[in-house]
């Protein structure tokens, strides 16, 4: 067990840094349409293999992994953001601006001026601790008024535009871009083909586990998501097996949809069968 603990503390240094852009709006960010239209799609083939969970809900295999324009998608559900900018395709173009816009800063309110003769706390109890105990309280003590004190308004913030309204050409740096973002989509494919597990979410950094530590997972989460009656016990259990490369949001995720529970059990069970048939075909070739 030890051994096998290492390997999922691992994967917390393995999340992908690049599908880190956690929204808190609960939704990933639109591809533009203009995204869409001229860097098109890159479909991979179906295959069965890896386990995908979007904000903790599990989706069943056969998956297909497409670069969506500037972002990825998994059976045409949305997975990150924009993972490489529209923006940045439109400044490699002849013709683009940048158009800065000023936001203005609202002044911060003044604090209220004290009135002359008004009382103020001096931060000395010892009158107000006497008074206590004497049947003839003392007179309380008149502090002069401070003058009002006023915050200096924040710096305006400024928001960048990339205008462009010329017709969009592909040159070195887009193709650059376009590959980076075909090669990622690749990888992500064969880390599920080769039995991996990906954990998106809205909310969160994508983590994705090893096949090792997705064996792991598959095989002991059913049976915690079944009993667990709280998201405190479930988490417990599920640590003390050994998950512990995923963070509490995600485990939250997971508690909220606990009932898939059936559906994980169906696929350790199919995963097993598979591996039996591989095995047994292996064997009859030697």
């Amino acid at each position: 067990m030890v051994k096998m603990v290492k390997c999922m503390s691992a994967v917390i240094a393995f999340a992908v840094p690049l599908f880190a852009q956690a929204n808190s709006k609960g939704a990933f960010e639109a591809v533009p349409k203009q995204a869409l239209v001229e860097l098109k799609a890159t479909i991979g083939k179906p295959f069965s293999a890896g386990l995908v969970f979007i904000d903790g809900k599990f989706i069943e295999p056969p998956y297909k992994v497409e670069r969506y324009g500037t972002a990825f998608r998994v059976n045409g559900h949305q997975v990150t953001n924009q993972v490489v900018p529209w923006d940045e395709f439109l400044k490699t173009q002849a013709g683009v601006r940048v158009d800065k816009v000023e936001i203005p800063a609202s002044d911060d309110a003044a604090p209220a001026a004290v009135e002359p003769g008004e009382e103020e706390s001096s931060g000395d109890f010892e009158d107000d601790f006497d008074d206590l105990f004497d049947d003839t309280p003392k007179p309380k003590k008149k502090k002069a008024a401070r003058p009002a004190r006023r915050t200096a308004p924040s710096a305006p913030k400024t928001k960048s535009t990339v205008v462009f309204e010329g017709d969009f050409r592909h040159n070195a740096r887009t193709k650059k871009m376009l590959a980076r973002l075909n090669k990622m989509r690749t990888n992500l494919e064969i880390a599920l083909r080769n039995g991996g597990a990906c954990f998106f979410g809205t909310r969160y950094s994508t983590v994705r586990a090893d096949p090792a530590p997705a064996d792991m997972f598959l095989d002991a989460i059913p049976a915690v998501m079944k009993n667990s009656s709280s998201f405190e016990e479930f988490s417990s259990d599920a640590r003390a097996k050994g998950i512990s490369f995923l963070s509490e949001d995600i485990m939250r995720d997971l508690y909220r949809n606990k009932l898939d529970y059936i559906k994980l059990k169906e696929r350790a069970k199919a995963v097993k069968e598979e591996r039996k048939w591989a095995n047994m075909l292996r064997s009859a070739d030697l």
